[in-house]
């Protein structure tokens, strides 16, 4: 058995060795039910996948094909894609005071409601 792949956390390691059984290889996640155990042990390095020394080149380029597909790691995140140009960060604070006098108005308007 070789390792072909050393995962993040037991979920990215079944996600991989998932895409290497559609390619039709036998494919073994090891130590992903260590998760459990970070802080006793070392987070990183835990779950990894095992195949077979024969299809150890093409478990390989089964991974290299899925890395491949990802998005580099300065791909915009969701905030920097949804924002309209030009408009800048979101004010949160205005959300929050507007959110605040809806429920002060609501509030006040039960209350006079009431009695």
């Amino acid at each position: 058995m070789k390792r072909v792949y050393e995962a993040r956390d037991g979920l990215e390691a079944h996600m991989v060795a998932g895409l290497i059984e559609q390619a039709g290889i036998m494919a073994q996640v090891n130590g992903d039910m260590l998760q459990g155990g970070v802080g006793d042990l070392p987070a990183a390095g835990l779950a990894s996948v095992w195949v077979a020394d024969s299809d150890e080149q093409r478990a390989r380029q089964v991974i290299g094909d899925f890395e491949a597909s990802q998005p580099p790691a300065s791909a915009p995140t969701l905030r920097e894609r949804i924002r309209e140009p030009g408009r800048g960060e979101p004010d949160s604070g205005r959300a929050f005071r507007q959110g605040l006098l809806v429920g002060v108005l609501l509030g006040a308007a039960l209350m006079a409601w009431l009695l």
